[in-house]
């Protein structure tokens, strides 16, 4: 009799997981787009970084070699593409990014959930839907992402920190990072904070920045909430 050597079977393990991705639109003329990207990088050069980014398409009508010094362009701003949106089918095939499609559409400017670095303060797990209370300082290099709801950090957001909010964000203590707020689409979203020295306020995709910031604000406690197409900054003391 012989006995055969059976091998257990290999179990796989399948899970779901959810990803908020940045979503880039390019428009023609390219140089002319690329000139915007790059005003925006000159502010925060490291607003992409390791973050899921998808290029929707629709309406760009450009050949593949176009497509691809596009693709080259971005990488060499450290811009990944993740996957397309949209695209022509002469845009599509091998070592090209796959065709994603049934993204939920936000109001935030094209992101995704990078690996924070340690950092003094970490963010208390919330549930969907329900604020993120943060106790303490953040430093540069940290992000935090909360798309389902409100951020309220009690100490400082130093220069180089990133907030993604799906509601408002609190900064009880002086905001130096950046700021974007409502990307679950919600238009009531709004930013306070204590003493206003931010690098980037941005809500619905309509942002301003230190270098365009009126400087009466600078130090201030300050509100600021979106107003039709603008956003609107009201001096709290």
């Amino acid at each position: 009799m012989m006995n055969a050597h059976v091998t257990p079977q290999q179990a796989l393990n399948f899970r779901g997981r959810s990803l908020l991705a940045f979503a880039l639109e390019p428009t023609l003329p390219l140089e002319d787009w690329f000139a915007a990207l790059d005003s925006w990088l000159v502010r925060s050069p490291t607003f992409f970084a390791q973050k899921p980014v998808v290029l929707e398409m629709a309406g760009v009508d450009i050949e593949l070699k176009e497509y691809r010094d596009l693709l080259g362009a971005l990488a060499r701003r450290h811009i990944r593409v993740m996957g397309v949106e949209n695209a022509s089918r002469a845009l599509v095939g091998p070592h090209l990014p796959p065709v994603v499609s049934g993204g939920r559409a936000v109001s935030a400017p094209a992101l995704v959930e990078p690996d924070a670095p340690q950092a003094a303060a970490t963010p208390a797990k919330a549930s969907r839907g329900e604020p993120l209370f943060i106790d303490g300082n953040l430093r540069s290099g940290q992000s935090v992402m909360h798309p389902d709801g409100d951020v309220t950090v009690v100490g400082r957001v130093a220069p180089g920190t990133e907030i993604v909010a799906g509601g408002s964000v609190h900064v009880y203590g002086a905001l130096q990072g950046r700021v974007i707020a409502g990307i679950s689409g919600s238009p009531e979203a709004r930013i306070f904070c204590r003493e206003a020295r931010a690098e980037l306020l941005c809500i619905g995709g309509v942002y301003v920045t230190a270098e365009n910031m009126d400087p009466a604000y600078e130090g201030r406690s300050l509100e600021v909430r979106l107003a039709g197409e603008e956003l609107k900054l009201r001096a709290l003391d």
